[in-house]
């Protein structure tokens, strides 16, 4: 999806949509990072994996992660997004994602950032679509007929 997505809506609506699709992914808004009237909103970090087991997966699937010799524990990102009027009714929606992981080493363990491959941002951006034009932008697959 392209990144900044342009939408129609008023930029309170598209505000008011933004945090409720933060509420239904129980990801907090950090009150005090964010400035709403700027269109500028931030989340506080949500953790999206725990336990050396599956960390090390999800944590590739929102990030490229260089060959390292640390062990995951936790994977966590934090949202910042913002709404940049066109026009009254045109908006351009930003989403960048912060992704680290938390990595040891037996004697201590440290939150790294890690690159994002782009999937908490599109995952974002395409419920943002869904709940403000009512359909999901995602592809139709082709079957042939």
């Amino acid at each position: 999806l392209p990144n900044p997505y342009k939408l129609a809506a008023r930029r309170d609506v598209l505000i008011a949509s933004i945090i409720d699709v933060l509420r239904e992914k129980n990801i907090v808004v950090d009150e005090a990072s964010s400035r709403m009237k700027d269109g500028i909103i931030v989340t506080q970090p949500f953790v999206f994996a725990k336990g050396s087991v599956i960390t090390l997966n999800e944590l590739s699937r929102y990030a490229i992660l260089d060959a390292s010799d640390s062990a995951w524990t936790r994977a966590r990102y934090t949202l910042t997004i913002e709404v940049q009027s066109i026009d009254g009714v045109q908006n351009n929606v930003s989403v960048i994602a912060k992704i680290e992981g938390r990595a040891g080493n037996g004697l201590m363990s440290e939150w790294l950032t890690v690159r994002s491959s782009g999937v908490a941002e599109d995952d974002f951006i395409s419920k943002l679509i869904e709940r403000v034009t009512g359909n999901s932008p995602e592809p139709v697959q082709d079957t042939g007929r």
